[in-house]
């Protein structure tokens, strides 16, 4: 670990084989004080050694705050030291530090990189030597050269990398209740700027290091605010405390999952972290989390992501047992590297660097959720398959069984290892630089000599949207797009001219080919995936495309997009009375649109039908709108969504209904919001109007009144969780916005959060589905259905089964049935863990779609000469106009049998990811519809709103929403 230590352990050898001769005592030589050359600020070194709950816990590069006449320190500026006991720091102080720290030396800038969907600042903050901040737009310019080895030869590389500094980007405040790093990085942004110690010295010469203090800030500032208002000064055990220390919501949308955000760019902390990684192109971006004891210094076992390079891993290992070594020679218990999570999925923040030839990676320090100083029982802890209190190659001096942990030990072991970490990227700046260039090089060089060369995918698409955010996807990515400009035969295909052409001889490559790949989790892993195992863009878009191994791919005519594709919808033809047609093939701006179209009448057909278009004539399948709104009002629909419209009538027997949008409720749990939030971050960019709704609002009862349609986001927990919600031995626990609070009540707001919805609420629930409303339950929420009683012919799936997000084949088993509008026979869908529903043969004409293609037990046949019923909508259904009575009239004429699935094919249930324990999975519903009373049940074994990743899935959702009232009985 040390240079001294081989040569140090060969002198001893030598002094050994020597002669022992008597030798005079050697001179005593005073101990050079611990903290020369700098002077700790007065009482610092007596505060952090009281906060500090064992002497085994302070290294001695932080167990002082250097003092400084002109620079104020956290402490000056907050009353308190860093990781003071029962102290939290609201986001606008964390910045009001940061801008004084920036006012009072010149080693300091801070920057606005962003703005949270609540309206707070996401705050750059970079700390390094005057000169290198006052010359901060050469060295962007050094690592934007080296970025791509297109512009830069090998030695001007070498050259570029000698005179560069390297960047290292701290990211903090990711989870709200991961409360040290914000504190902590106040603290080391001071002690980088006025320390006169050579390391941090040689650290402000080498390195501008870079800060986001708090990635999350609403969440911070509602963690911060529910801390001081339910945390601070309970006197209960930890484990107790546990439940109640964290708010119910974090970001305005999502919760944990904040992190996970990295391919989508759906959050603005994403956005705004990636924007700083372009503008700077650090060699290191490193997020600071915390949960784990008591510092894991991220290796990951594995298998690691196929696109990351050799030379990126070999770094992030090499730097993670530098830190480890450094800090245990310091006297720390309880560093460890490798077992903690897998490295395969590219979707967290960190990926960004991952990805484009940085180094990403994070630490995970032991945490309160809190301020408060808390003993803590380790022995039950277990990771990759040994408890963490054991000793493995990986963790040569685990921690105690049972320790004392405070916020100050938080901030020590964070701060000294992200010190140690700065120091590694000084020493090898150069090496840094030089291989941020080798790595892009080495990917070129692969894209141009090995297969696949790239992907093509047809102007021409179900869903010509979908392809628009799949290019401007890439784009975002930094992943370069070609447009052909002349029809080329590739792979044994055609394209025209227009196709949309991505390659992988170029500088990200890599990324192009991981996020367009079919993934293959290895089945034979010893360790569980950490996260989701497939994430292959085409197919979670929906958007048909080829992979090419062909060379020839390199010398087709192209051109380079330039920007962004923004959809344009057409209007086409003149009608009589306004009538306007759409062909529905699965585009997901159907859901936009209709709220677009506001009180303009809207019909769905429920058959395919023709119509004539200029002599010739088209085919609509099944769901094809007929819109009746003026055209100026269809014109600016289309530019807004995409939608093409045809101006033109439908048959005059033609067998439709009304889509009108239902007085909808997103129904949230208090003990887990997270997928909640992505159903409403979804809604939102759809401009669907809706009611946040909560165990309160079930509990009252009278939910016809209100609503139509209650939809039940996935939401973790067993069946009493998801009923009976967070102990109400710990209530009341209020939730609501106040003058001394402000963070609290957003989005939504409960005088109690504990007890959940309760018996009572279940049996409101069932009161609302039997008189006529329709539930709908995504992915685990079906729990409350199921397991509830709700829904008599459903029960769990036996057999074994894990289907850690994956996309598999999926079969419509009604193609009428408006639940699977657009959608072809064999779509792929995405499906994470969780129960899958079944129900026995008799039964089968309840489920819509079925996971894989095992052939099943046909739907039976209706009454002959019977239309299948509407399902009732209650007494809150809209009317029926003019346009249902005529579809009233045509229901007398004969039914048709609905048309059984036509292919025969047999496909592999896995399509991209893994699964294990198939033959449980294959044929199982993946969709059901159960009637109830008047009203229904639709249970989505899936969450087809799953991150706003699998775009493919939102038709499901959305057609339910579109068609509530209008689906067979």
């Amino acid at each position: 670990m040390r240079g001294w230590l081989f040569s140090s352990l060969i002198g001893s050898m030598l002094v050994l084989a020597a002669p022992v001769l008597a030798q005079p005592a050697p001179p005593a030589i005073p101990p050079a004080p611990a903290y020369a050359p700098d002077r700790p600020e007065a009482g610092s070194v007596e505060k952090i050694r009281e906060y500090t709950t064992a002497p085994e816990f302070l290294p001695e590069s932080v167990a002082y705050v250097p003092d400084s006449d002109t620079v104020p320190s956290p402490s000056k500026v907050l009353g308190h030291l860093v990781g003071a006991p029962d102290e939290l720091t609201r986001t606008a102080q964390i910045g009001d530090y940061f801008r004084k720290l920036a006012a009072a030396t010149d080693r300091v800038k801070v920057e606005t990189i962003g703005t949270s969907e609540e309206g707070r600042e996401i705050l750059l903050v970079l700390v390094s030597d005057a000169a290198n901040l006052k010359d901060v737009e050469r060295y962007k310019y050094i690592t934007s050269r080296l970025a791509d080895p297109r512009r830069t030869t090998r030695q001007e590389a070498r050259g570029l990398a000698a005179d560069g500094k390297v960047f290292y980007y701290l990211t903090g405040g990711i989870h709200s209740t991961e409360t040290g790093s914000p504190e902590m990085l106040m603290e080391l942004a001071y002690r980088l700027a006025v320390s006169e110690k050579p390391e941090i010295k040689a650290i402000r010469e080498q390195a501008i290091v870079l800060i986001t203090p708090v990635v999350e800030v609403d969440g911070r500032d509602r963690q911060v605010d529910w801390y001081y208002r339910h945390v601070r000064g309970k006197e209960l055990p930890f484990e107790d405390l546990e439940e109640i220390l964290s708010p119910p919501y974090w970001g305005h949308y999502a919760m944990h999952d904040n992190n996970r955000d990295a391919m989508q760019r759906a959050l603005a902390l994403s956005r705004a972290v990636d924007d700083a990684f372009w503008a700077y192109h650090p060699q290191v971006m490193h997020d600071l989390h915390e949960s784990v004891p008591l510092l894991y210094v991220m290796t990951g076992y594995g298998p690691y992501n196929t696109a990351i390079d050799p030379v990126t891993i070999n770094e992030w290992t090499e730097m993670a047992h530098h830190e480890a070594g450094e800090l245990e020679a310091m006297g720390l218990p309880g560093v460890w590297v490798w077992g903690f999570y897998d490295g395969w999925w590219p979707g967290y923040m960190v990926s960004v660097a991952n990805l484009h030839h940085s180094v990403g990676r994070f630490y995970e320090t032991f945490g309160n959720g809190s301020a408060g100083t808390f003993d803590r029982k380790l022995d039950k802890q277990r990771y990759a398959g040994h408890p963490v209190t054991d000793v493995q190659w990986y963790r040569p001096w685990p921690p105690k069984k049972r320790l004392r942990w405070s916020l100050r030990n938080n901030t020590n072991y964070m701060e000294a290892g992200v010190l140690e970490g700065l120091s590694y990227a000084t020493a090898h700046r150069q090496e840094l630089l030089y291989d941020f260039w080798v790595k892009g090089d080495r990917t070129l060089a692969k894209g141009r000599t090995e297969a696949p060369y790239g992907w093509v995918f047809p102007p021409e698409q179900r869903d010509g949207g979908r392809l628009a955010y799949l290019v401007n996807q890439l784009r975002a990515q930094h992943v370069e797009v070609q447009r052909l400009t002349q029809s080329a035969r590739l792979g044994g295909k055609s394209f025209p001219a227009g196709s949309y052409v991505v390659r992988t001889d170029q500088p990200y490559g890599n990324a192009a080919k991981t996020l367009l790949e079919i993934q293959k989790f290895p089945e034979d892993e010893p360790n569980p995936p950490y996260d989701d195992v497939a994430w292959t863009w085409p197919l979670l878009y929906g958007v048909e495309g080829s992979r090419i191994d062909e060379r020839a791919l390199l010398d087709a005519a192209m051109e380079p997009v330039g920007e962004d594709l923004v959809p344009r919808g057409r209007v086409d033809g003149t009608g009589p009375a306004d009538t306007y047609l759409v062909r529905d093939t699965g585009q997901t701006a159907l859901l936009r649109a209709r709220v677009l179209l506001g009180s303009h009448q809207v019909d769905a057909a429920e058959v395919p039908f023709e119509a004539p278009f200029q002599g010739k004539t088209v085919t609509y399948p099944a769901g094809s709108w007929i819109v009746q709104a003026p055209r100026q009002a269809v014109e600016e629909v289309a530019a807004a969504t995409g939608l093409d419209f045809t101006a033109g009538a439908p048959p005059s027997d033609l067998r439709r209904h009304v889509v009108d949008l239902p007085r909808l409720a997103v129904l949230h749990t208090w003990i887990d919001t997270q997928d909640a939030g992505w159903v409403r971050y979804t809604l939102d960019q759809e401009k669907v109007p809706y009611t946040l709704i909560a165990p309160d609002d079930v509990k009252r009862g009278g939910l016809a009144e209100r609503f139509d349609v209650i939809l039940f986001p996935n939401s973790r927990g067993e069946f009493a969780d998801l009923v009976q919600g967070i102990d109400p031995r710990f209530g009341p626990l209020d939730y609501v916005k106040s003058l001394e609070f402000p963070s609290l009540g957003i989005p939504d707001s409960s005088p109690d959060i504990t007890g959940g919805m309760g018996f009572a609420g279940l049996q409101h629930l069932q009161e609302f589905v039997e008189g006529g409303g329709v539930l709908v339950t995504f992915g685990n929420a079906g729990t409350v259905a199921v397991d509830g009683g709700m829904v008599r012919r459903v029960e769990r799936a036996a057999g074994g089964f894990n289907t850690p997000g994956s996309v598999v084949q999926a079969k419509v088993l009604q193609p009428r049935h408006p639940i699977v509008y657009g959608y072809e026979e064999l779509p792929r869908i995405f499906r994470g863990n969780g129960p899958i529903w079944d129900v026995a043969d008799e039964d089968r004409s309840l489920a819509v779609l079925q996971f894989g293609t095992k052939e099943v037990p046909a739907p039976e046949e209706e009454e002959k000469g019977k239309e299948p019923a509407k399902a009732g909508a209650g007494p809150a259904a809209a009317p029926h106009n003019e346009i249902e009575v005529e579809d009233a009239d045509a229901q007398a004429k004969p039914a048709k049998k609905p048309e059984p699935p036509r292919s025969k094919e047999k496909r592999d249930l896995l399509v991209s990811g893994f699964v294990k324990g198939k033959d449980a999975v294959d044929g199982k519903p993946a969709i059901l519809d159960v009637p109830m009373g008047k009203g229904r049940v639709i249970l989505f074994a899936f969450n087809p709103l799953h991150r706003y990743l699998n775009h493919a899935d939102f038709r499901f959702a959305y057609n339910v929403i579109l068609n509530w009232n209008d689906l067979p009985r």
